[in-house]
């Protein structure tokens, strides 16, 4: 969103996905209660178990489809066992002192230029409706789309998710 905000900024089309210029308060505490706190995993099945079980919001998904993103969101240790695999600096500010209200970044959204489209998980609580109406009515004026019995985030593997990305990027 910022570099999308830059003056000439490269980006042409920008798809904000469960996410946009103000970052609730609840959803930085659920987040940081588990970023960067990953347990012991020692085989892919707990991995899939801890998977499962922190990215609960994001919606219905097939053993098949939680393996499939388990997957790749894991790296092999030296020693054989398994790890998130994210740059554990994501979570510095979860651990410093949260913030005591939302945070707000609307003037980095209100410079963007380009089209923007925003996917919103119908049950998140980090991008509410308030806020995404807000976003379809400034700034870049977003396409809204909002996916049913998902909260935070769209996994984006679904055939209808992935047809949206697809036909709002190759617009004309």
């Amino acid at each position: 969103m910022a570099i999308a905000a830059m003056p000439e900024s490269p980006i042409q089309r920008l798809v904000l996905n469960d996410v946009g210029p103000v970052l609730t308060v609840a959803a930085l505490q659920r987040i940081g209660a588990y970023v960067g706190k990953w347990p012991p995993l020692p085989t892919i099945e707990a991995a899939e178990q801890f998977v499962r079980a922190v990215s609960a919001s994001f919606g219905p998904h097939s053993d098949a489809e939680w393996r499939f993103l388990t997957e790749h969101v894991v790296r092999k240790n030296a020693d054989g066992s398994l790890r998130m695999h994210y740059d554990p600096a994501i979570a510095v500010p979860f651990n410093a002192e949260m913030p005591a209200k939302d945070v707000e970044l609307w003037n980095f959204y209100d410079e963007i230029r380009c089209p923007t489209l925003v996917l919103r998980g119908e049950q998140t609580d980090l991008l509410t409706r308030d806020t995404a109406a807000q976003m379809a009515a400034r700034g870049p004026r977003a396409t809204v789309v909002e996916i049913p019995g998902v909260g935070h985030a769209p996994t984006l593997i679904h055939a209808d998710q992935i047809a949206i990305v697809r036909d709002f990027l190759l617009a004309a």
